[in-house]
């Protein structure tokens, strides 16, 4: 039941780009490192193996899942940059205008943003760039055995504490590749460490462990609120968030419904996570252009934006699922499923 979660997630990361929401979206990418943790090592765990073609399938799985959504969002760039010009784009975003040099097309294709690339036609791309790095090591077994899993975790955790005490720059806690071990490998040991938490959720009954979920996500927000109020975003609250976002994923792996929420209605809106996280910006640069054509000025970030915006999001990522993300998800079913070499299925 991780669906509706992804969407809120994604929700904070508009609300900060376009809203103007101080950290918020960058409290969600951290949520969604460590989903993305629990769910590759759930996934190679269970469907795919530590073989070599058990890699290949989740590697071509990964491909399919990132890439085709990804191009079409930096077509869509392509084509807004093209027809209002570098210098409104970039007025916008800083990184949206057409790439300097063949070597920046590429790292645009690619999904390779190193540090201190600047050209990126979709500009949340860069989390996108760290999460298939993860993906790749999540493959070759870095999460495979719970030993291995929890040194990752303490290196992981070792990095952040050396980083902290340090007080290097915020970018060496947060944008880093060794900033997003931790949240990674959190999300792996939650997969190895599940069981052990069935005895406590066991003990939680009725209408409070029902709720539980909407209540942390409650917590999560207040959470962010006190942080704001008293001007530590960057600090104790980012990791109580971190903290409070670990709770959520381990309360929700088990979870097939939630009140009012069914497993169906959890996964359709599970679906517009991605194509909101890539989408957001053009559609908001979108709405920036149509109202000002029709007399009404709005500028990014404002609150104006995002809740004008939130709906035509809603509405191109429904078209982009419809059109693109159906179709490929059979694909991706079929690639799953097939035991590459033996023309027979596998079976979970």
């Amino acid at each position: 039941m991780f669906g509706v979660y992804r969407t809120f997630l994604a929700l904070m990361v508009v609300a900060l780009h376009l809203g103007g929401v101080p950290m918020l979206g960058v409290y969600a990418v951290f949520g969604f490192y460590i989903l993305s943790g629990y769910l590759m090592t759930l996934i190679m765990q269970t469907s795919y193996g530590y073989t070599a073609a058990g890699f290949y399938r989740y590697a071509v799985n990964r491909f399919l899942r990132i890439y085709p959504a990804y191009w079409v969002s930096i077509f869509v760039s392509a084509v807004l940059i093209w027809i209002l010009g570098n210098d409104f784009t970039s007025a916008y975003h800083p990184s949206m205008y057409f790439p300097e040099d063949v070597y920046a097309l590429a790292k645009n294709l690619s999904l390779f943003f190193p540090r201190g690339s600047f050209s990126r036609l979709t500009p949340p791309a860069w989390a996108l760039t760290v999460e298939i790095f993860f993906y790749i090591l999540i493959g070759l077994g870095i999460s495979k055995s719970k030993r291995i899993t929890l040194l990752w975790f303490l290196c992981s955790g070792i990095y952040h504490v050396v980083a902290v005490t340090l007080e290097l720059e915020w970018s060496a806690r947060y944008y880093s590749v060794s900033a997003a071990s931790l949240p990674f490998a959190t999300g792996a040991l939650l997969f190895h460490y599940g069981p052990k938490f069935e005895r406590y959720k066991n003990q939680l009954k009725g209408n409070f462990y029902q709720c539980l979920p909407y209540i942390l996500v409650v917590f999560m927000l207040t959470n962010w609120l006190l942080g704001y109020i008293l001007s530590r975003s960057g600090g104790f609250f980012f990791y109580s968030n971190y903290v409070l976002c670990a709770v959520i994923v381990a309360v929700l792996s088990d979870r097939k419904q939630l009140p009012y929420i069914s497993q169906t209605t959890d996964r359709w809106w599970g679906e517009f996570s991605y194509p909101i996280y890539l989408l957001h910006y053009q559609v908001g640069l979108v709405v920036i252009v149509s109202l000002a054509a029709a007399g009404f000025d709005l500028n990014r970030p404002s609150l104006t934006l995002m809740f004008v915006s939130v709906p035509a999001i809603l509405a191109f990522s429904w078209v982009v699922i419809v059109i693109l993300s159906k179709p490929i998800e059979s694909l991706r079913a079929k690639v799953k499923n097939q035991r590459f070499g033996s023309g027979s299925i596998q079976r979970p």
